[in-house]
């Protein structure tokens, strides 16, 4: 019997059909190429694309590209970056040295860490020329450690750089093919494993300087250090604060096919790397300045994988400056965090932050109407005017809406 992922993705649609799943239609074409992507495709799930204008990093302008569903995170972004833009931008730099990958071998009483550590430039030496490719694009292999011995098990860490690309799955070949030929080293019994570690490198800076005036003057931009500080120490605050940069972080990865789930462990891991679980970003005044400033690891990249292969992110791509680097992008992307987070901090310090959650979020409520376009349009305005956003008040405003056209007519 013919298995599920063996099937077309036309195929597949037509069993979940038989078992009265109703499923949206796709374009024939837009289906097949999601195929090339992933495992047991059966349909897309669209998310729209939002633009922060004039994010100045660098004395360079950028329109930024952000995947997001939650119009507050566009919003939010284009307020930083306007504030940033006032102040002469934001002053970033990406440190690129390389990814981590991590070799265990298991080891017998023949072994000598001695011999080992000889060796190590011959198989640098070797995988260089393996993968030769990446070399020529300005990577490959940098470093290895020998990390630890413990009578059983040889640790190896071994620093990649991928160049432009992303790199795991170029790391974990270039792992593989070290750890077969240190199989038949004397005192090495077998490999136990061979893969990239997601554990923080490629760090970016992203640092701004605003007058105080700029946020409401010296006392708001106290409110907001002193936010800052209570994220240094409270868990509860800290995890808040980073969830709102990486509202934005996400938002710039997602939109460039950059891979979200190992940025979101290494920030976790590094929010963490003081011995407690503290905010990401820190802000602070002096002399009539609120700076702030923020370090993320950053293991990005501009080539390679589905970002070569996906239409929509090349759009995306050109929006940024199709030749930007992973190192520029990179630090695009630390200032959209540092952006997002000082809108948050900044709603929470003066007039809270669900009163523009609910303004932004009041389009998704009118949209969920039965109404017509007219209908919903004058919803959202007496929404807005009455700074009432539940479904109920949308309901309600569409009921005397209704009621007022039909006495007109009358």
């Amino acid at each position: 019997m013919t298995k599920f992922y063996e099937l077309s993705p036309e195929k597949r649609r037509a069993l979940l059909s038989q078992e009265g799943i109703e499923l949206d239609e796709i374009e024939p074409t837009v289906l097949h190429e999601l195929d090339q992507l992933s495992e047991n495709v059966i349909g897309q799930l669209r998310l729209p694309v939002g633009v922060v204008q004039n994010l100045l990093v660098n004395n360079k302008s950028y329109l930024v590209p952000m995947v997001t569903e939650e119009p507050s995170v566009v919003a939010a972004a284009n307020h930083g970056a306007n504030l940033f833009a006032q102040n002469h931008g934001v002053k970033a730099h990406s440190q690129r040295d390389g990814i981590y990958g991590q070799i265990v071998l298991q080891e017998n009483s023949g072994f000598v860490q001695a011999n080992l550590q000889r060796e190590l430039p011959n198989l640098i030496a070797k995988a260089n020329t393996k993968f030769h490719s990446l070399v020529a694009h300005g990577g490959g292999v940098r470093q290895i450690d020998v990390q630890e011995t413990t009578g059983q098990l040889v640790f190896l860490r071994v620093l990649v750089d991928p160049a432009e690309s992303m790199g795991a799955n170029r790391v974990n070949s270039i792992l593989e093919f070290m750890a077969g030929e240190l199989s038949s080293f004397p005192g090495i019994s077998c490999k136990l494993f061979a893969i990239l570690s997601n554990y923080p490198s490629q760090f970016t800076e992203a640092k701004v300087e605003l007058d105080v005036a700029t946020v409401g003057g010296v006392a708001t931009a106290k409110r907001i250090a002193l936010l800052s500080q209570i994220g240094e120490v409270d868990p509860y605050r800290a995890v808040t604060n980073n969830k709102g940069i990486m509202n934005g972080v996400d938002g710039v990865l997602l939109a460039t096919g950059n891979d979200v789930r190992a940025i979101e462990a290494a920030c976790g891991v590094w929010a963490n790397n003081k011995g407690h679980y503290q905010s990401l970003s820190k802000w602070t005044v002096e002399n009539d300045k609120l700076l702030g400033k923020i370090a993320l690891p950053l293991a990005i990249g501009t080539v390679g994988g589905s970002i070569s292969a996906r239409k929509d992110v090349q759009q995306n791509f050109r929006l940024l400056g199709k030749h930007i680097s992973s190192a520029e992008l990179a630090n695009v992307i630390a200032a959209i965090g540092l952006a997002n987070n000082l809108a948050a901090l900044l709603a929470i310090a003066t007039k809270g932050i669900q009163a523009g959650h609910m303004k932004l979020q009041a389009r998704n409520i009118v949209a969920n109407l039965e109404a017509t376009a007219e209908e919903k349009e004058q919803v959202k305005e007496r929404m807005s005017a009455a700074n009432k956003y539940s479904v109920s008040d949308a309901k309600c405003f569409l009921a005397k809406i209704r009621e007022e056209n039909n006495a007109s007519r009358n």
